[in-house]
């Protein structure tokens, strides 16, 4: 077993404000989010990135529900909490 912490859950501690953060939640690979999802929410509420740990839930969300002949359903709650991370990431550009 190996000492050495997963990437993503390196960048998101380190992360310096919530556009860095909202990149990591939108870059990090869906396995790793779920992986270590506690430790992605920990860090949410450690600095009050709210919107970070309603993305994750609403992305557990999305990959709990129940598939029609392999397609996800229920993705509403998914697509706004991207689009409110992608919101972040846009104004911190500006």
């Amino acid at each position: 077993m190996s000492n050495t912490i997963d990437h993503y859950v390196a960048l998101m501690r380190n992360a310096e404000d919530d556009a860095a953060r909202a990149n990591v939640l939108l870059t990090a690979p869906v396995f790793t989010l779920m992986r270590w999802r506690d430790v992605f929410v920990s860090c949410c509420r450690r600095v009050q990135f709210g919107e970070g740990e309603t993305y994750l839930d609403a992305l557990a969300d999305t990959l709990s529900k129940e598939r029609h002949r392999g397609n996800l359903s229920g993705t509403m709650p998914m697509a706004g909490a991207t689009a409110t991370l992608l919101g972040i990431l846009e104004r911190a550009a500006r």
